[in-house]
């Protein structure tokens, strides 16, 4: 994983923001989460650092559930 990929994914209740292995951020929804990692991208791209958003969605399963 490129260290200047900011992957915004579930972080249990919340998303998270992480580089590389290293969770940064927090935020309450997706869509927030998506905007931290954004603004991080513009300013990595601003101080000459190559940076791209990756957005990971949850994990679903189709498989029937074993009550």
């Amino acid at each position: 994983m490129n260290p200047n990929e900011l992957v915004v994914a579930p972080a249990g209740d919340r998303w998270g923001v992480s580089a590389g292995c290293e969770l940064l951020a927090l935020a309450g929804t997706e869509r927030d989460a998506q905007r931290l990692a954004a603004e991080a991208a513009k300013i990595l791209r601003a101080s000459g650092s190559d940076a791209r958003v990756v957005v990971r969605d949850e994990p679903r399963s189709f498989a029937p559930r074993e009550d």
